[in-house]
């Protein structure tokens, strides 16, 4: 039989789909069910979601994709199902909306290719759904689930739709889901029954004609094993081979009882661990005390990118030790705020918050020569007007910013050569080149140069 088409795959593998195991997660026991599942350690699971949110934001969108089509061990269906009537959940209604409202939230901000450059999100994407396709394809056999879980959900013994398999309609996750398809056994054994049939019909002798005669002593013993052969066959006197000896080999052992069945033992709650709190108060406490360094000796090189790299130094040192000890899962939840926060203060750089390039400012110089070669915004909002500027030479202006925005308004008269360039975030200067004023390309010309690091710049004609 040739293997099974891929829509036949993808349906197997949302057939066999983990389940959510929360009492071995701090959340919703996404990456617990999925560890188990496909036979993993969770600790690299929920690592793969952390790097993915890093690169993209995808981890976020499908984290919360899985807390909804994923049910939770001991539920009939997922939250996702429950929503449009198929079964009933344990999820509240309110947290079936909130997360709804949350995965809608996250893909929106995730825009056609991804929040990081270059379509970091999509490459993203890809990695995590090809890694689940080479997980499913590694072990498409789901395991029973373990040991105290709760009655309601239960994995299939065997898949569907893959040759050699013979398997009917499975209970899985409180429904009856059909096998993709059943194949037909290879060879037919003859039942007992059957055998029986044959075997009169070949011992019936051939009469060429009816006679009315009694039969003789020598016809009467063949009559018999006919009568015998159409008779239902009786049950062999004497004790019976018990189950465990099908083939009744060992009949000194019979009066033995039945074996029991081996329980699945309940695997033991896993006891509270105090690395996560442990180490986040030592990150706590180490960033604390960079910061008063920073503040008591005024060293500028200390910044708060550096700050929160020491916490960021401290919490990976405990996931390394935590990995060893199957303990600190709990770290993953502010791994990825944090080292969002180091990479963006490292982009900014110290801030000085008693300053004027902090906050919402404008410059509207009124002449020429009241026009600085160089203007600067460290954080916020920032406009150069220059509507009213009318040159009698060349200028040439210097603009940076780091977090904001900053904007020049030019006059339409004024002919402006603009280099724009930002690290993250979005352009919406003139055209690349010379543009040319309404006075004619001969009048005077304003040369741009403006960088930025994070948000948008802006030139308009205004």
């Amino acid at each position: 039989m040739s293997n099974p088409s891929f829509p036949d795959q993808l349906h197997e593998l949302w057939r066999t789909r983990p389940v959510r195991l929360p009492r071995r997660g701090p959340l919703a026991g996404v990456a617990a069910g999925i560890g188990y599942r496909y036979s993993v350690d969770p600790v690299l699971v929920r690592v793969a979601f952390a790097v993915s949110t890093i690169f993209g934001g995808v981890g976020i969108v499908l984290y919360l994709a899985c807390w909804l089509v994923l049910p939770q061990a001991g539920d009939q269906v997922s939250a996702a199902e429950s929503m449009i009537g198929r079964g009933q959940s344990s999820e509240s209604g309110t947290k079936k909306v909130v997360l709804a409202v949350a995965l809608v939230i996250a893909m929106s901000t995730l825009g056609p290719v991804g929040v990081g450059l270059g379509g970091s999100g999509l490459i993203s994407l890809a990695l995590m759904l090809g890694g689940l396709w080479l997980l499913h394809e590694r072990r498409p056999v789901p395991p029973p689930l373990p040991g105290g879980t709760d009655v309601g959900f239960t994995y299939p013994t065997q898949p569907t739709g893959y040759p050699g398999t013979v398997a009917p309609a499975a209970e899985y996750g409180g429904f009856t889901a059909p096998g993709v398809y059943t194949t037909l056994p290879k060879t037919y054994e003859p039942t007992a029954a059957t055998t029986a049939t044959t075997a009169t019909t070949a011992t019936t002798p051939t009469v060429a004609e009816p006679t009315v005669a009694t039969p003789s002593a020598a016809t009467a013993p063949e009559d018999a094993a006919i009568r015998d052969a159409d008779a239902p066959a009786e049950p062999p006197a004497g004790p019976q081979p018990p189950s465990w000896d099908p083939l009744g080999v060992a009949p000194f052992a019979w009066d033995l009882p039945e074996p029991a069945q081996p329980a699945v033992p309940a695997l033991p709650e896993q006891p509270k661990s105090r690395l996560t709190s442990t180490v986040l108060g030592v990150a706590i406490i180490a960033s604390a005390a960079t910061w008063g360094v920073s503040a008591a000796s005024g060293a500028e090189w200390l910044s708060p990118g550096r700050i929160g790299a020491v916490g960021l130094t401290v919490i990976g040192i405990g996931l390394i030790v935590g990995a060893f000890l199957r303990r600190g899962y709990g770290l993953l939840v502010v791994t990825g705020p944090l080292i969002g926060f180091v990479m963006l203060a490292s982009l900014v750089g110290p801030v000085d918050w008693n300053s004027q390039n902090v906050g919402t400012r404008e410059w509207r110089p009124t002449s020429a020569s009241e026009l600085q070669s160089s203007y600067s915004g460290q954080l916020g909002d920032f406009t150069l007007d220059l509507r009213s500027v009318q040159l009698t030479e060349n200028k040439t202006v210097d603009i940076s910013s780091g977090v904001g925005s900053f904007t020049v308004l030019v006059p339409p008269t004024m002919n402006v050569e603009n280099h724009c360039a930002i690290t993250v975030g979005d352009l919406a200067c003139l055209a690349d080149g010379l543009s040319v004023g309404t006075e004619g390309a001969d009048k005077p010309k304003l040369t741009l140069n403006m960088t930025g690091k994070v948000g948008d710049m802006a030139v308009h004609r205004g």
